[in-house]
Protein backbone atom coordinates (compact mmCIF):
# COMPACT_ATOMS: atom_id res chain seq x y z
CA UNK A 1 0.00 0.00 0.00
CA UNK A 2 1.27 3.45 -0.86
CA UNK A 3 0.66 6.39 1.48
CA UNK A 4 0.57 9.89 0.06
CA UNK A 5 0.89 13.12 1.99
CA UNK A 6 -2.04 15.41 1.24
CA UNK A 7 -1.88 19.20 0.93
CA UNK A 8 -3.08 19.52 4.54
CA UNK A 9 -0.16 17.36 5.74
CA UNK A 10 -2.26 14.29 6.58
CA UNK A 11 -1.74 10.91 4.96
CA UNK A 12 -4.05 9.13 2.54
CA UNK A 13 -5.30 6.53 3.04
CA UNK A 14 -5.81 7.85 6.56
CA UNK A 15 -3.77 6.42 9.43
CA UNK A 16 -4.97 6.34 13.01
CA UNK A 17 -3.40 9.04 15.18
CA UNK A 18 -2.23 8.42 18.75
CA UNK A 19 -4.91 7.93 21.39
CA UNK A 20 -6.91 5.27 23.22
CA UNK A 21 -8.46 2.59 20.98
CA UNK A 22 -11.92 1.58 22.21
CA UNK A 23 -13.51 -1.67 21.06
CA UNK A 24 -14.84 -5.12 21.89
CA UNK A 25 -12.16 -7.79 22.31
CA UNK A 26 -12.74 -11.23 20.80
CA UNK A 27 -14.69 -13.34 23.29
CA UNK A 28 -16.10 -10.30 25.10
CA UNK A 29 -19.25 -8.21 24.88
CA UNK A 30 -17.87 -5.24 26.80
CA UNK A 31 -16.84 -2.12 24.89
CA UNK A 32 -13.75 -0.70 26.57
CA UNK A 33 -10.31 0.78 25.97
CA UNK A 34 -8.33 -2.09 24.47
CA UNK A 35 -4.98 -0.35 24.09
CA UNK A 36 -3.29 3.00 23.54
CA UNK A 37 -1.83 3.84 20.15
CA UNK A 38 1.53 5.55 20.66
CA UNK A 39 4.50 6.64 18.58
CA UNK A 40 6.32 3.36 19.23
CA UNK A 41 3.45 0.84 19.25
CA UNK A 42 0.31 -0.42 20.98
CA UNK A 43 0.08 -0.52 24.78
CA UNK A 44 -2.67 -2.43 26.60
CA UNK A 45 -3.26 -3.70 30.12
CA UNK A 46 -0.23 -5.95 30.67
CA UNK A 47 0.44 -6.18 26.92
CA UNK A 48 2.47 -4.05 24.56
CA UNK A 49 3.50 -4.47 20.96
CA UNK A 50 6.12 -2.25 19.41
CA UNK A 51 5.50 -1.60 15.73
CA UNK A 52 8.34 -3.91 14.67
CA UNK A 53 6.83 -6.76 16.76
CA UNK A 54 3.61 -6.79 14.73
CA UNK A 55 3.74 -9.46 12.02
CA UNK A 56 0.54 -8.38 10.28
CA UNK A 57 -3.22 -8.10 10.53
CA UNK A 58 -5.93 -10.59 9.58
CA UNK A 59 -9.65 -10.19 9.11
CA UNK A 60 -11.16 -13.06 11.10
CA UNK A 61 -14.19 -15.28 10.46
CA UNK A 62 -15.85 -13.57 13.42
CA UNK A 63 -15.96 -10.32 11.40
CA UNK A 64 -13.17 -8.87 13.41
CA UNK A 65 -9.49 -8.15 13.25
CA UNK A 66 -6.48 -10.00 14.64
CA UNK A 67 -3.26 -8.04 15.08
CA UNK A 68 -0.70 -10.83 14.72
CA UNK A 69 2.49 -11.12 16.73
CA UNK A 70 4.59 -14.03 17.95
CA UNK A 71 5.44 -12.14 21.13
CA UNK A 72 2.53 -13.62 23.12
CA UNK A 73 1.10 -17.16 23.19
CA UNK A 74 -2.31 -15.80 22.15
CA UNK A 75 -0.82 -14.78 18.81
CA UNK A 76 -1.74 -11.12 19.18
CA UNK A 77 -4.70 -8.85 19.87
CA UNK A 78 -8.17 -9.52 18.45
CA UNK A 79 -11.24 -7.31 18.37
CA UNK A 80 -14.63 -7.15 16.67
CA UNK A 81 -15.16 -4.89 13.68
CA UNK A 82 -17.65 -2.06 13.72
CA UNK A 83 -17.72 -1.26 17.45
CA UNK A 84 -14.47 0.70 17.59
CA UNK A 85 -13.65 4.32 18.32
CA UNK A 86 -10.61 6.39 19.18
CA UNK A 87 -10.39 8.73 22.13
CA UNK A 88 -7.87 11.11 20.60
CA UNK A 89 -5.34 13.24 22.43
CA UNK A 90 -7.73 16.24 22.44
CA UNK A 91 -10.46 14.21 24.22
CA UNK A 92 -12.65 13.80 21.13
CA UNK A 93 -14.21 10.43 20.35
CA UNK A 94 -13.62 9.63 16.68
CA UNK A 95 -15.30 6.77 14.78
CA UNK A 96 -14.31 7.73 11.20
CA UNK A 97 -11.45 9.57 9.55
CA UNK A 98 -11.99 10.77 5.98
CA UNK A 99 -14.83 8.24 5.62
CA UNK A 100 -12.81 5.26 6.89
CA UNK A 101 -13.74 3.54 10.15
CA UNK A 102 -11.09 3.72 12.86
CA UNK A 103 -10.68 -0.09 12.51
CA UNK A 104 -9.31 0.38 9.00
CA UNK A 105 -7.34 3.48 10.00
CA UNK A 106 -5.60 1.32 12.62
CA UNK A 107 -4.80 -1.29 9.96
CA UNK A 108 -3.43 1.55 7.80
CA UNK A 109 -1.31 2.80 10.72
CA UNK A 110 0.15 -0.69 11.21
CA UNK A 111 0.92 -0.93 7.49
CA UNK A 112 2.42 2.58 7.46
CA UNK A 113 4.59 1.90 10.52
CA UNK A 114 5.76 -1.43 9.06
CA UNK A 115 7.23 0.49 6.14
CA UNK A 116 9.11 2.73 8.60
CA UNK A 117 10.33 -0.13 10.84
CA UNK A 118 13.59 0.44 12.62
CA UNK A 119 14.68 -2.48 14.75
CA UNK A 120 16.18 -1.54 18.11
CA UNK A 121 19.93 -1.98 18.36
CA UNK A 122 21.25 -4.48 20.90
Amino acid sequence: MEFRKRDDGRLFPPVLPNGDFIGVAHGSQLRQVLFSVREDGLYGEGVFLLWHEIAGVSITDAKGFQIRSGKYASGGIGFNAGASALLDLTGEIVTRIDGYTVDYCLMNRISYESKRKVLPSH
